[in-house]
């Protein structure tokens, strides 16, 4: 990410690639801290107390980031948070283990939807209010913030880089939304449909196998996409994320933000 922004800052000063840092930063602890504060907080009002007792339930973000996973997201592009523990024994408020296991896992990436959505009507309201009209909401929001940081247009630049950061957090949020989705091990996609397998096929052999075989497929499918151009991960997030950043424009549009 921080490669990246460098790589891009043709044209930026110091100060605005600092500025650009930080504001990516803040998204990046924000949108890890709902994710896993979600999981903690919906596991300990189900009836397990683990999280809790590791001082998970908080949205401070020292409790959630991982120091190696962060900086890896910082300047490789791909990273991981702390994941938050369960004892699915404990879950205790319904009659369905498979039921509340299930709002575990997906506990994380529902907290990253209405980040993103909040995010994304924020963003807009600052946009209508400085008067600028939004066709493409994502697209225009980024010139717009962009113009703002470099001190160009008439936009305030307040504004722009408040606009700039919900941009970040919205992008951020809904890209660990749709890799938290993907059904490989050990990500929430993967326990959802492990909880909606038939048992007979979850102790099956060729699917064990397959579970411990699963983090070095997702190594191996970065380091291609980081060295050639096959960027299958990238696709299938892209392709992932693309209900969602369609709903979000939907429910903003029926708000009356959009159009």
């Amino acid at each position: 990410m921080i490669l990246q922004l460098l790589s891009n800052s043709s044209g930026m000063t110091v100060p605005q690639i600092i500025l650009s840092a930080l504001i990516m930063f803040f998204a990046l602890c924000l949108s890890f801290s709902i994710h896993e504060f979600m999981h903690a907080k919906v596991s300990d009002w189900l009836g397990d107390d683990v999280a809790r007792l590791q001082g998970r339930v908080t949205l401070n973000p020292i409790a959630h980031l991982d120091p190696m996973g962060t900086l890896l997201i910082l300047f490789a592009g791909f990273g991981w948070g702390k994941p938050v523990m369960y004892n699915p024994n404990n879950l205790s408020r319904f009659k369905s283990k498979r039921l509340m296991n299930i709002m575990v896992h997906l506990a994380g990436v529902t907290g990253n939807f209405i980040l993103s959505l909040l995010s994304m009507i924020l963003c807009t309201i600052i946009v209508r209010i400085c008067g600028y009209s939004v066709t493409v909401p994502i697209t225009d929001v980024l010139v717009f913030a962009s113009a703002g940081i470099s001190g160009s247009g008439n936009v305030p630049a307040l504004a722009a880089i408040i606009c700039y950061l919900f941009y970040y957090v919205y992008f951020f949020s809904l890209g660990l939304l749709a890799f938290n989705l993907l059904p490989i091990p050990p990500l929430d996609g993967f326990h959802v449909l492990q909880e909606l397998l038939p048992v007979k096929v979850r102790y099956s052999e060729g699917y064990q196998k397959f579970e411990r075989m699963s983090p070095m497929i997702i190594l191996v499918v970065l380091l291609l996409g980081r060295f050639t151009n096959l960027n299958i991960l990238s696709t299938l997030i892209t392709f992932i994320e693309l209900p969602f950043h369609l709903l979000i424009n939907l429910i903003c549009m029926l708000i009356g933000f959009i159009g």
